[in-house]
């Protein structure tokens, strides 16, 4: 039978947990940074509303639990348009562009998969001359990357479980707590998993969940997530956004899942066996491994940097390959220890406060000011949707709020961006890969409606009604509705209004069956 539980998103359409950051709300309590705006932490989202004091516009951060609307100094350009179409493998996109070194009008040229040209002007490349051609009127950047997400609770929200104390650390919660246990209960019997006293689940949507979860990142602008699906290695991981901590994670799948290795590992909270992760480590078999670690505001959680220290020989998981995710108790002296080793941290400011925070306290987070002043490089997520934020624009707004709040707006809007593309990607090993426009990249594109004297702030502010375009590898997953003829016309696409603007989503796979949606 149904455990006793209903998740709230099958009483509510399916857009709502999509669009929950399309903004509104009341206007923001001041203002904060003068490119991105400050933001009120109501319930409600920062709408367009008033310029603040300082010349910040009110509202372009969200509330505490709420999303953000654009904020007041940003401009939105003109629509998108089709300048010409071409051959369906190669696209010259026009518009503003972020790189990692500067940001300047010119264009993007994708053939195939790739990234052939990004530059001020690439109408000389050969192939450029029988690519479709598009005004994006928008700001071109890497397809965002999301460096930790429960993807497969992602079907959940705060309304289907919140804290009912403010927690020292992850041990407080969990499923000794009745209703999280009978929301744990939900997602094991819907994903095919063994669930309440060891029964097993009946029904298998697991590539459903998976691919929910990926749809709300690709609205707002993300082509890769790291933390997916369960259980691993499914076919169906092959499509849609990169399940980039999965073998079909396709940087290097020829269709032989045996042959593309696997290379990022992700940890709940300790790894049983930390040699065999060294020994990978040594082999290059693991390039990247993320481990839960000083999730909590207390000293037990600070103590968990040094339980992963003994976890291995030597302490070799104390290796660059190594990403802390959360370290939100971490002080000095454990940020020393990241530095020493060239660690990189995961930040979910959003989560953090949902549940070391009691919502509202904002200083309840991870101290990235401290992090960075000691060269240690931060990546940006949501973590997941009961607390954490809908997508990675909601937790970009929500991030710059905690900035403004706390660290008198020490982050700037380009600091924010890079979190989530060039540190996110080498973050997961893949920093030559994807998260950069550059010529010999994956074609991992994401076009946003926004201010070219503003870009990054433009990222920071915008909402996915302002998302324009995105590709992955190459091929044009969603987009405005008037650019539907530039996607793969096999199997099709599908309509959807998001946030009051008529968009496109493709989501089925050519040669898709139930177990490869």
């Amino acid at each position: 039978m149904w455990p006793s539980f209903t998740p709230a998103v099958i009483a509510l359409s399916t857009l709502t947990l999509l669009t929950a950051a399309c903004g509104g709300g009341g206007e923001g309590t001041g203002g904060g940074d003068p490119t991105t705006g400050g933001g009120g932490q109501g319930a409600g989202g920062g709408g367009e509303g008033g310029v603040g004091a300082a010349g910040g516009a009110g509202g372009a951060g969200g509330g505490s639990t709420g999303g953000g609307g654009m904020g007041g100094m940003i401009e939105v350009g003109p629509d998108a348009t089709i300048e010409s179409l071409g051959d369906a493998d190669k696209v010259l996109l026009k518009g503003w562009l972020l790189t990692p070194s500067e940001s300047f009008a010119g264009e993007v040229l994708i053939v195939g998969d790739t990234i052939v040209c990004a530059d001020v002007d690439c109408s000389t490349e050969p192939q450029a001359q029988t690519a479709s051609v598009v005004q994006t009127n928008g700001i071109i950047l890497p397809g965002m990357i999301d460096t930790h997400n429960h993807i497969n609770f992602n079907i959940f929200d705060g309304d289907d479980w919140s804290p009912d104390a403010v927690y020292d650390n992850h041990d407080d919660w969990g499923p000794q707590i009745p209703r999280y246990n009978a929301m744990l209960d939900a997602k094991q019997y819907m994903s095919g998993e063994i669930w309440m006293t060891g029964m097993d689940s009946p029904i298998d949507l697991s590539c459903e969940l998976v691919k929910y979860g990926e749809v709300k990142g690709l609205v707002a602008g993300t082509t890769a997530i790291a933390g997916g699906g369960r259980p691993a290695n499914k076919v169906c991981y092959r499509t849609l956004i990169r399940t980039i901590d999965q073998s079909a994670n396709a940087l290097c799948f020829d269709g032989t899942p045996t042959s593309c290795p696997d290379p990022v590992q992700v940890a709940t909270l300790f790894p049983s066996d930390g040699d065999s992760i060294c020994s990978n480590f040594t082999a290059g078999t693991t390039e990247a491994f993320l481990v839960h670690i000083g999730e909590g505001t207390d000293q037990a959680a600070r103590d968990e940097l040094a339980d992963l220290a003994a976890a291995g020989t030597a302490e070799c998981l104390l290796a660059p390959q190594t990403t802390i995710v959360h370290g939100t108790a971490f002080q000095d002296a454990e940020f020393d220890i990241l530095a020493q080793h060239g660690m990189s941290l995961s930040w979910s400011p959003r989560s953090n406060v949902f549940l070391y925070g009691g919502g509202t306290d904002l200083s309840a987070t991870t101290d990235i000011p401290l992090a960075l002043s000691k060269g240690i490089r931060v990546a940006l997520s949501p973590d997941w949707s009961i607390g954490g934020s809908v997508n990675l624009l909601e937790e970009l707004k929500f991030a710059d709020l905690v900035d403004n709040s706390e660290w008198g707006d020490s982050l700037t809007p380009q600091m924010l961006v890079e979190m989530v593309t060039k540190n996110a990607a080498e973050v997961l090993s893949f920093g030559d890969q994807i998260g950069q426009l550059a010529p010999g990249f994956k074609a991992d594109v994401t076009v946003i409606g926004g201010d070219p004297n503003l870009p990054y702030a433009s990222v920071v502010a915008a909402t996915p009604n302002h998302v324009r375009m995105v590709f992955v590898g190459g091929k044009l997953l969603y987009g405005d509705d008037q650019l539907e003829a530039l996607a793969p016309a096999n199997p099709g696409c599908e309509a959807l209004d998001i946030c009051g603007r008529n968009k496109f989503v493709c989501v089925a796979a050519p040669g898709g069956t139930t177990s490869n949606l």
